[in-house]
């Protein structure tokens, strides 16, 4: 069995974070092969999981699962059949360890506070039926051929490239269209991709089921302020609750910013998940999103 490292998804938004911590901590000598799957030339098979399977060249001590998606489209594709088809290429050769990103979407709650692994699964929405259904598969087939497996359950991931609830928020703050609320008190969980990726090589060879969070579970207020400093210290403004509510109502009859107000009931909704058992499992420390967004220095380097 040699070290080297299998990455789906290289390429996508959380992938360009993994590469960079391994490249930071794996060992010079002997260095393993950090080889990729995915659909653009420059990965080691190029393939398209979603509709076809590879013969990989060897293998591999460790898969890195990070092809699905947590915002919609395509979702059955690509986390379910692309799963399958990974596994079926993986079948002559099993790797050692399989670690998985998958998300709080399992667990269909849409308020909770500290929601933790033994909260039973029920998922409502496309995304979340499908990354269940990936990590059963995953789990039925790792557990058949002695492969460790560790899955991380995953909220809104900040980072250079974000997409899905947390780019929508950006996009609305930078085009003046988002408001604070004065009476709003709601937290969720976040987590930056740098920790995910942290994490996630930290649990090669780990078996279980983990939530990552940063562990400090923001207010709206300041991560919509801390992600308003990185768009040129954008200002924003603050709404009096009674006047949300009038403008809501208007809204839901005059579709206007994507406001109205099923909206505005999630703006009071607390969802936060505890993190406690991966903190204890390998000992990690994860950084405040709000913290991260206020005293990272940003270079040319930065992802």
């Amino acid at each position: 069995m040699t070290n080297d490292i299998l990455i789906t998804a290289a390429g996508g938004f959380l992938g360009k974070y993994l590469i960079d911590e391994l490249r930071r901590t794996l060992p010079a000598e002997p260095a393993p092969a950090l080889h990729t799957a995915g659909t653009s030339p420059f990965n080691d098979y190029v393939v398209n999981l979603a509709t076809e399977e590879f013969t990989p060249s060897r293998r591999y001590d460790t898969v890195f699962h990070l092809l699905g998606t947590c915002h919609g489209g395509n979702a059955r594709l690509l986390n379910v059949e692309a799963t399958r088809r990974l596994l079926a290429s993986l079948e002559k050769n099993p790797p050692a360890s399989i670690v998985y990103i998958s998300s709080t979407e399992v667990y269909g709650a849409d308020e909770g506070n500290g929601i933790n692994e033994n909260r039973e699964p029920d998922p409502v929405t496309e995304v979340g039926r499908t990354k269940l259904e990936a990590e059963q598969m995953l789990r039925q087939w790792c557990d058949a051929r002695n492969v460790s497996l560790a899955i991380l359950r995953a909220p809104d991931i900040v980072g250079t490239g974000m997409k899905g609830r947390l780019r929508q928020l950006v996009n609305s703050i930078y085009r003046g269209n988002y408001h604070h609320i004065d009476d709003e008190t709601a937290r969720l969980s976040v987590v930056h991709a740098t920790d995910v990726a942290r994490a996630a090589v930290m649990l090669r060879g780990v078996n279980g089921l983990f939530n990552i969070t940063d562990g400090a579970d923001p207010s709206r207020h300041d991560l919509v302020e801390a992600l308003a400093l990185r768009i040129n210290n954008k200002r924003v403004y603050t709404l009096r609750a009674k006047r949300a509510r009038i403008i809501a109502r208007v809204c839901d009859f005059i579709p206007v910013f994507g406001f109205n107000s099923k909206s505005l009931a999630e703006r009071y909704r607390t969802l936060t998940f505890d993190n406690s058992r991966l903190c204890r499992t390998i000992e990690f420390h994860p950084s405040p999103v709000v913290d991260y967004l206020k005293t990272h220095n940003y270079d040319e380097n930065s992802l």
